[in-house]
């Protein structure tokens, strides 16, 4: 195996979930986990932002008129894992609560569940599903039509090719399409489209869904050697067949690999996007993804890369520095990797990866919302297209942290939820921004709406309020300008207060006061 960076042992578990109801518990031999060992880049340099050249005018300078960075909405997804149960998303607060946070795209059925998890035994209520109490494809299928949201599914790699192809017609089938899906290499015969579009339709869902994007596994180089072999880490924990990242895409004598089961989706439905399972770095995990791609040119639509912050509870000011420092050099190697047009898809990504790690429960708190502030404003800037926070809901773990947006047994919402709310109500294109010296420890992200308006996202990581200046190049003079905002006392806080920060308007520049911790969304409109 070759070891490149600065290993950082990661994990993401839902532990275990509470019994409270309506939420039922996982059972006992049953984990609902999703680990990852990543590896943290040291080759990229990355710009401190305090070194950047102060403008000559003070606080910060929006270029309203300079080249802007269209910011493509997938960016701003989430995961919704089986485990949670078709109880729990049904209910009105759940639906509420994700329709108003700002997502736009949900990724299931769930991290390394997604390896385990039978769709068809789900659907069908038969053996081999994971667990009895999972949500089913046909529950997601109607979360998605009850949201208006869009949907992503990670097909097992487990799954043979025939599978595969009948969850794709189970989602964007038709009504009476009598082309023939066949026979797997096991014996089973998976019927026509209409077999399970059919199904689909029996619950309610008489329309296709129309999911367009599909990934194929989840952390396959992960494997346990139990069942991936000898090439696998001795500390794996996905449940897959192969470590061997050539192997995951031509397959083997006895199980499909990538490019069988992408030829037998998208014969199905030729519009989808199929994503293959890669890493940032392609000489990581035993080579993984040089072979990957090596393997699969011209068979993928995008290159699937997991990153955490960190391994365990970091100290707020790490936390609040974490996303300028990392996600540059992640997204460099990943674009390097693989062929100009093929977008980068961090399909999960979060504060702390290990769960038994955050025993300083840091995902729960303000810190936690400004990593996600600051990781979506510099993806977007790195032009990032796809990307899927690791979790909307999950459960508190046996650590006392938890993943999600939302506390499943009280429907409250954590600190990070602001931030995903806030950017779901920034603007269309990223507007470049020069920093001055004296804005202490804030950063701006200025975003332009498609009516003209500008939405600012301002994050401001310590302890004292501060008063900064922000001017505009290139627009006439602010006409209305409004702030609201969420502060805290300190990052470890594990709620926000809402606060209504006073805007003074001076021309083609504003003042507002930035609270301690926290996250200020300023709206500016301009005269002719």
């Amino acid at each position: 195996m070759t070891w490149l960076g600065v290993l950082v042992l990661s994990a993401c578990s839902s532990g275990g979930l509470p019994d409270a109801e309506p939420m039922p518990s996982a059972p006992s031999d049953v984990t609902a986990s999703d680990e990852s060992v990543l590896t943290s880049p040291t080759s990229i340099t990355v710009p401190n932002v305090d070194d950047l050249a102060a403008p000559s005018r003070p606080g910060y300078v929006v270029h309203a008129s300079a080249p802007a960075t269209p910011i493509d909405d997938r960016l701003l997804g989430t995961n919704i894992p089986a485990w949670l149960g078709p109880e729990l998303i049904e209910q009105q607060w759940f639906l509420d609560a994700l329709s108003t946070s700002g997502v736009t795209n949900v990724r299931m059925p769930g991290g390394s569940w997604s390896s385990v998890y039978g769709w068809s035994s789900c659907e069908l209520g038969v053996d081999g599903c994971v667990w009895d109490g999972a949500i089913r494809p046909s529950d997601y299928a109607r979360l998605l039509v009850d949201t208006g949201l869009d949907g992503m599914w990670t097909v097992s790699v487990n799954e043979t090719a025939q599978s595969a192809a009948a969850l794709v017609a189970f989602f964007n089938g038709e009504v009476g399409d009598d082309r023939v899906i066949g026979v797997d290499r096991n014996g089973v015969d998976w019927g026509t489209v209409d077999t399970w579009s059919t199904l689909r339709a029996q619950r309610n869902l008489a329309e296709p869904i129309g999911i367009e994007r599909f990934e194929i596994g989840n952390e396959v180089w992960g494997g346990r050697p139990e069942s991936g072999g000898s090439s696998c880490a001795s500390f794996g924990w996905e449940e897959v067949w192969t470590c061997n990242g050539t192997e995951y895409v031509v397959g083997n004598d006895e199980h499909d690999g990538y490019l069988d089961i992408h030829d037998a989706m998208v014969r199905i439905d030729p519009e989808i996007e199929v994503g293959i399972v890669g890493v940032p770095d392609p000489a990581a995990w035993s080579d993984w993804g040089a072979q990957v791609i090596r393997a699969a040119e011209g068979s993928f639509d995008f290159y699937i890369v997991h990153e955490y912050g960190f391994g365990e509870t970091p100290g707020a000011d790490a936390a609040a520095r974490r996303s300028r420092e990392l996600w540059p050099g992640v997204v460099e190697l990943a674009r390097n990797s693989v062929p100009a047009d093929i977008p980068i898809a961090l399909t999960e990504f979060n504060l702390v990866s290990f769960e038994a790690g955050d025993t300083g429960r840091a995902m729960t708190q303000v810190m936690n919302a400004v990593f996600l502030a600051e990781s979506l404003g510099d993806l977007a800037s790195l032009e990032v297209g796809m990307a899927n926070h690791w979790n909307f809901a999950n459960g508190v773990t046996e650590s006392g942290t938890d993943y999600g947006l939302v506390d499943i047994s009280s429907g409250s919402t954590y600190p990070a939820y602001a931030a995903m709310a806030a950017w779901g109500r920034a603007g269309s294109e990223l507007i470049d921004v020069t920093r001055g010296a004296d804005v202490g420890a804030s950063r701006l992200h200025a975003t332009r709406r498609d009516d003209g308006t500008y939405a600012l996202i301002v994050v401001h990581a310590a302890d004292a309020s501060i008063q900064v200046e922000v001017g505009f190049e290139g627009v006439g003079p602010i006409t209305e300008a409004s702030a609201i905002g969420h502060s805290a006392q300190s990052g470890e806080s594990t709620s926000f207060d809402e606060v209504d920060p006073d805007v003074v308007v001076a021309g083609d520049a504003l003042t507002v006061e930035l609270g301690p911790w926290s996250i200020t969304e300023i709206e500016v409109s301009f005269g002719g």
